[in-house]
């Protein structure tokens, strides 16, 4: 009886993911192709990943823990608390997040959507009973989807869903700015944004790839900056940061012995440094 109880709630929970990564086939792709944006590889491997005992046991343990600290991730949450505490929760259908290409800010190619923007996660935003909100995210390998992480709060999907069949959403992530870049133009959609364009309303694609370039040529992927571990503004949680930094967003990093359930949970924190403290 219990197994065919289980069954049964599994069934149900795959049917619910599945709607979500049909809208993900149905919505994401071709508005990606419509407009120049990257693509979506292989949504229906996202789907399965989704759907995981995998994945629906590790967001579950996060959201536990997270309950069970208070709504406030701890710091390091115990091998004990990542074990025992669970939280059923529900999925919406997952978001492209997209970020500035390396290339684009290198000034390597040329100033279009297509060569601004790179697809860096797909985000499924999940609910826990007590209501408390967190992202998930998938990451694409050379092959296929991988649970990436977990986000505490749902601002990543939340920013990305004001995307429209014209016009992109994505990142700075080293000043923690959002940008919708709308044909040629790039406008701010929050404070960090907007003091990154000098205050401005909007600027061009264009002047915007020089005002990036002139932040983080010197620090792309090869760069002494990125050998460091600092390229991206990402970090281990116990790392000293090279620069100071704002408050941080706590991350469930999902990959390898952090998914087993007598591993605990490791954390990562993402550093939301000024540009000012990179120059």
């Amino acid at each position: 009886m219990r197994n065919h109880h289980r069954t049964g709630r599994r069934a149900a929970r795959l049917a619910s993911l599945t709607v979500g990564a049909t809208a993900l086939l149905t919505a994401v792709c071709p508005q990606a192709l419509a407009d120049d944006r990257p693509g979506v590889p292989d949504p229906s491997g996202a789907q399965q990943v989704l759907a995981s005992d995998q994945v629906h046991s590790t967001v579950s343990r996060f959201l536990g823990t997270v309950a069970a600290a208070g709504n406030g991730v701890p710091a390091m949450p115990t091998a004990g608390m990542a074990a025992d505490s669970s939280q059923p929760f529900s999925m919406d259908t997952p978001v492209a997040l997209y970020e500035l290409s390396p290339d684009f800010v290198k000034g390597t190619k040329p100033a279009t959507v297509g060569n601004a923007v790179r697809l860096s996660f797909l985000a499924a935003p999940v609910t826990g009973k007590d209501g408390h909100h967190a992202d998930v995210l998938l990451s694409h390998g050379a092959n296929s989807w991988q649970l990436a992480g977990i986000r505490d709060g749902d601002e990543d999907a939340r920013y990305a869903r004001k995307a429209t069949q014209g016009s992109t959403v994505f990142s700075e992530p080293q000043i923690h700015a959002w940008y919708a870049l709308a044909g040629n133009k790039v406008q701010p959609l929050n404070h960090e944004a907007q003091d990154g364009l000098g205050g401005r309303g909007s600027v061009s694609l264009t002047d915007y790839q020089k005002l990036v370039h002139q932040r983080y040529a010197d620090k792309t992927p090869g760069s002494s900056y990125d050998r460091n571990g600092l390229a991206g503004g990402y970090g281990l949680a116990n790392a000293a940061p090279a620069h100071p930094s704002r408050p941080s967003t706590t991350v469930l990093a999902a990959a390898g012995a952090a998914l087993a359930p007598a591993a605990g949970v490791v954390l990562l924190r993402r550093r939301r440094s000024r540009t000012a403290r990179q120059a």
